[in-house]
């Protein structure tokens, strides 16, 4: 699903549907994408799509009017996708779910560093009360 308009910046923003609700049906305003032929790995479109180069493409291709941008069917058709060998999709697929799961678990120990940063202060600010 690609979406056709709304914010400058949300244009051409992709995301994969997985059939999560049955019986679903989409707004007139999102393109329904499928790959071309079968050597194409839909995440690898996917986070092409959403990556600084087609993001760059979608934010000139739009056209914008009172703080609303979209894009119509021949100007992401025009987006240009790299389609590199199917091994090499998978392959960097991985290495962005990777480092993906990599940010996850940082920013679950900054948020426990976080909390154990402010337990510390608080006892030192009462440990220095008491003391005063």
């Amino acid at each position: 699903m690609i979406t056709e308009g709304g914010d400058w910046d949300k244009v051409g923003r992709t995301a994969i549907w997985r059939n999560e609700i049955e019986d679903c049906l989409h707004q007139n305003h999102v393109f329904r994408a499928r790959p071309l032929f079968a050597e194409w790995n839909c995440r690898w479109t996917e986070f092409y799509l959403n990556a600084a180069p087609a993001r760059s493409y979608f934010a000139g291709a739009s056209k914008q009017t009172t703080n609303l941008a979209s894009i119509n069917m021949t100007q992401l058709k025009a987006c240009a996708v790299p389609v590199p060998p199917l091994a090499e999709q998978y392959r960097i697929v991985a290495k962005v779910d990777e480092l993906m799961a990599l940010c996850d678990r940082l920013k679950v120990d900054l948020a426990e560093s976080r909390t154990r940063q402010e337990r510390l202060a608080t006892t030192l600010i009462e440990s220095a009360l008491k003391a005063a």
